[in-house]
């Protein structure tokens, strides 16, 4: 999904969010760039979370764990900004403070 040239046009999205409607007791949300649904009972899941927001040499496309926010993140995806750092708990806990600090920004300013 974040990676350059991907198959998710905005028809297939809008049929995946019918769909998930009609199934809403069986989809919890979505892996998406941003903010597909405003329907609270789904999560937007918000892959492609890196803290430089640089893209690799896999085509990959990073948001910064701010953009994701303000995309409408419910939840944020990180891969390689932990699992290829030197230290992984360290990592992680930067990611947790990234993303913390950008919820509590993004919804003190009521977004």
């Amino acid at each position: 999904m974040s990676a350059a040239g991907n198959l998710c046009t905005a028809e297939y999205t809008k049929t995946a969010v019918e769909m998930a409607v009609a199934n809403s007791g069986f989809v919890s949300g979505f892996i998406c760039t941003e903010k597909v649904s405003d329907n609270r009972e789904f999560l937007n899941f918000v892959p492609g979370v890196h803290i430089s927001s640089a893209g690799d040499n896999l085509g990959q496309q990073y948001v910064s764990p701010e953009s994701a926010i303000k995309k409408g993140a419910d939840v944020v995806i990180v891969g390689r900004g932990i699992y290829r750092a030197e230290n992984f708990a360290k990592a992680a806990q930067k990611y947790r403070d990234a993303c913390r600090d950008a919820f509590t920004d993004n919804y003190a300013k009521g977004s």
